[in-house]
């Protein structure tokens, strides 16, 4: 079953120890720990998911884009300057054509932007999801526990805790995770060696 955002935070709130609640709305709460627990999930619950992301490229994350190019140019150094799209969190690959093969093309990210010396690019990411419930049941899971893990200061809890949340989340969640993850991908980009490119073919010699 998808998890929805309270869920999560129910389920890392139950990890440290703490009472779940019903909702991250306290405009309406009046019990102290119940306010204190929705602040906490509040203030911590984009952040837990954005690292997670950021440590995967989740295929029920994953995404494509033609971005923009931008009308300010790189000072120096690249041609073409390209918007990296809002919900972008992680990039994966930028191509130089709609066929995704992997010719070696340089790029660099700089703030939220794409230095290239390409006039379009296309651009394969891990984005931000618009609904919570998107989230695949392993990913959900490591949200979960980093959530827990950034609960542990503000609750006060002994750093047995904090390690115990740390192992459970990089050796036992993540591993798992990303083993699953990666075998339902049989996506393959082919990229040109040095040697072969140095040798100024015009097509790739495999």
């Amino acid at each position: 079953m998808a998890l929805t955002k309270i869920d999560i935070c129910n389920q890392a709130l139950l990890k440290v120890g703490q009472d779940a609640i019903t909702s991250l709305d306290t405009s309406s709460a009046t019990n102290e720990e119940y306010i204190h627990s929705a602040k906490l999930c509040n203030q911590f619950y984009d952040q837990a998911l954005d690292e997670v992301l950021r440590m995967h490229k989740w295929n029920c994350c994953m995404k494509r884009a033609i971005p923009a190019q931008l009308s300010e140019t790189p000072a120096f150094g690249y041609d073409y300057a390209f918007q990296l799209p809002n919900d972008c969190v992680r990039i994966i690959n930028v191509f130089d054509s709609a066929n995704q093969y992997d010719d070696g093309m340089v790029w660099v990210v700089e703030g939220r932007a794409i230095y290239c010396d390409y006039s379009t690019i296309y651009l394969k990411y891990v984005a931000r999801p618009q609904v919570v419930s998107a989230l695949d049941a392993l990913c959900a899971q490591a949200v979960i526990c980093n959530l827990a893990l950034k609960l542990c200061v503000p609750l006060q809890l002994n750093d047995d805790w904090a390690g115990r949340l740390q192992n459970e989340l990089h050796n036992v969640v993540l591993p798992s995770a990303r083993s699953i993850d990666t075998i339902e991908n049989k996506e393959l980009m082919l990229e040109e060696s040095s040697w072969i490119l140095s040798r100024d073919y015009d097509e790739p010699r495999i």
